[in-house]
């Protein structure tokens, strides 16, 4: 870590990269990787321990768990239109939102990324290294492509990038109209290459605000650490719960634009 130094008061900011904790078979276990599998052990327990008490009379856990449930649903019903398609997408979007939101939160409990092992911090926010988001990115414009290719076909889904079938036709119509499908055609490239920067925009943005703010954290701690604690948790409370709804969202708006237009049948 390097230290920064605000009136006197020193304060250790993060590594921009997540550091190596221990091997396993020659895998490394960074702790990063530890804090995904330790929000994922009490995500499990939690869920466990809500869906045995499930009741039709439900008490306060229960009642707050329906409420983030159609606080989420209504979030991507909002995005979809088309209740069809929320039933559908809302237990992938929402289990990322969930994971996203749970990372966000559990980094700025006090005390809990200070704890070291052999001089390295042994959890690190996962959404505060990139290597994490940029494995949620890919694995969510891997799902959306595949539902894509559902939806259109094989041929129809390489036709909205490779548009030679309207070049074809375009020059069959007429010069204009095949140099527009030429024009068109080299435009249906540079898809193919929006397609690939969505991964990186969206696993940038969500690794750029949480390392940001975990560092705008450690310098204004530096300054105010006596006089603002509950300022810096509240920034931080809200950071956690917007970036979790902007990925989300993204994610859903991506999911939407690669298939069909649907017809306003059930929104």
């Amino acid at each position: 870590m390097f230290n920064l130094n605000f009136l006197q008061i020193s304060r250790p900011i993060d590594l921009i990269y997540s550091e190596t904790i221990f091997t396993i078979a020659g895998f490394q276990i960074n702790n990063s990787t530890i804090f995904i599998f330790l929000i994922l052990l009490l995500c499990a327990l939690f869920c466990f321990y809500v869906v045995t008490r499930f009741t039709l009379l439900p008490g306060k856990i229960q009642g707050a768990v329906e409420l983030v449930y159609e606080l989420i649903e209504n979030l991507v019903l909002q995005i979809t239109g088309s209740k069809k398609q929320t039933k559908f997408i809302l237990p992938f979007v929402g289990s990322i939102f969930l994971f996203v939101l749970f990372s966000n939160l559990m980094g700025i409990l006090p005390g809990l990324t200070n704890i070291t092992y052999n001089g390295k911090a042994l959890l690190r926010i996962p959404t505060a290294d990139f290597s994490t988001t940029f494995s949620l990115a890919v694995a969510s414009m891997a799902v959306i492509q595949i539902m894509s290719i559902k939806d259109f076909g094989m041929l129809g889904y390489v036709g909205r990038f490779i548009k030679i079938h309207e070049v074809y036709f375009g020059f069959k119509d007429g010069f204009k109209n095949g140099m527009i499908s030429v024009v068109n055609l080299f435009v249906g490239f540079l898809d193919i290459i929006g397609e690939i920067a969505k991964v990186l925009s969206i696993s940038l943005r969500l690794f750029g605000n949480m390392y940001a703010g975990i560092v705008l954290a450690t310098v204004i701690g530096g300054i105010v650490a006596y006089v603002l604690p509950v300022f810096l948790v509240g920034m931080g409370l809200l950071v956690a719960v917007v970036q979790a709804i902007v990925f989300t969202s993204l994610i859903t708006i991506y999911y939407m634009l690669a298939l069909k237009p649907a017809p306003q049948e059930d929104s």
